[in-house]
């Protein structure tokens, strides 16, 4: 009720400016006192306006045609002069109290009858005008939101195809190192199965969230980097620097893990003596950066291609969580390879304000 009264109050409103030159027209061409012309601008356009409450629901009720209909346009004449005769008797009758006179079929024989005819049909097209072009937007608007919509579901579809992917790709990873662990260092099986049973709770688990607190996917990579250290042992050097204001970030799962896995998987495995790698986080401009870097042969001709290849579901991952401000970024040296991404403030995610609106629909 509240916004129903709402609406009539501006439908209301928006005849203002013409009762101000309709007050103006009675005082300069009638020559109306002032309190004269006011009454008759307020009858005038007072009749106007509340006759425009039931034309605003004939318009609600028969919206504009997306196509050329002519029963659609007779029925517009036909209340466009039925508009116009109820505003001219309105006013006519209204008039005739004011002044103290009774009704009299002078009405129908005034001079001013065919003006005043047409000027209630062309109140009643400037309304309806108005009518469909709110009409016009309303449904433009619904457009926008659902084409929104379709965005947000595509893109999580997007997203649980790369995390089903991913899943998968990782505990195929685990299971090879551990088969690896079993048959040379079988004393480091035990701890190793235990490790990995820690990780797959995080991997495996199903709360609907699209994004995770730092410190849990910190510890997850730490946990992966303990896990793989088992296997490596001397091979595997990690410096982690990890910035504290870090831990106010939320980031996909798996994203730090994905950069770690794919640094030791191209520049550990593939060499005798190993290497190292460096995970670091920093923070600035209200911007979390992420980046790995490796010493391995990142100068080869065909290391971009081999590190593509592995950091691809992360990059379609980041576009669709956060937009190109998060595309993931490479770089393939002499001095080995680095992969890094920046992640904006949760606040600033358009995953979160897609969730946001889910929440309020």
């Amino acid at each position: 009720m509240p916004r129903a009264i709402k609406r009539y109050a501006i439908v209301l409103a928006a005849w203002l400016p013409f009762f101000a030159i309709w007050v103006f027209f009675a005082m300069l061409y009638a020559h109306y006192p002032l309190r004269a012309a006011l009454m008759t601008s307020l009858i005038s356009m007072g009749t106007a306006s509340l006759l425009a409450i039931p034309a605003w629901h004939v318009c609600q009720r028969w919206p504009w045609p997306l196509r050329l209909d002519l029963k659609f346009y007779l029925l517009q004449i036909f209340f466009a002069s039925l508009y116009s005769i109820l505003w001219s008797i309105s006013v006519y009758g209204l008039e005739s109290i004011r002044r103290g006179a009774g009704p009299s079929p002078g009405f129908w024989r005034s001079p001013f009858l065919g003006w005043q005819l047409l000027m209630g049909v062309w109140l009643y097209g400037l309304f309806a005008g108005v009518s469909y072009a709110v009409q016009t937007r309303n449904r433009l608007h619904e457009k926008e939101t659902l084409a929104v919509r379709a965005e947000a579901l595509a893109a999580a579809a997007r997203l649980d195809a790369l995390r089903a992917r991913l899943n998968p790709h990782f505990l195929f990873n685990a299971l090879h190192t551990l088969a690896a662990l079993v048959k040379f260092r079988p004393t480091m099986a035990e701890g190793a199965i235990e490790r990995l049973g820690d990780m797959l709770r995080y991997t495996l688990r199903e709360d609907g969230r699209e994004l995770v607190e730092f410190s849990e996917e910190y510890d997850f990579t730490r946990q992966y980097v303990a896990f793989e250290q088992l296997r490596y042992e001397d091979r595997l050097k990690v410096d982690l620097q990890i910035d504290p204001e870090s831990f106010n970030f939320e980031i996909l799962p798996f994203s730090m893990q994905t950069l770690a896995e794919n640094a030791v998987r191209h520049a550990i495995s593939i060499r005798p003596e190993g290497g190292s790698i460096w995970i670091k986080c920093s923070h600035h401009d209200g911007r979390l950066t992420l980046s790995v870097r490796d010493d391995g042969p990142g100068g080869g001709s065909d290391a971009g291609q081999s590190h593509q290849f592995g950091l691809r579901s992360l990059r379609e991952r980041l576009r669709a969580a956060y937009g190109p401000s998060a595309d993931l970024r490479v770089h393939s040296g002499p001095e080995g390879f680095e992969a890094s991404f920046v992640v904006p403030p949760s606040s600033e995610s358009p995953l979160v304000e897609r969730e946001r609106a889910g929440e309020h629909e």
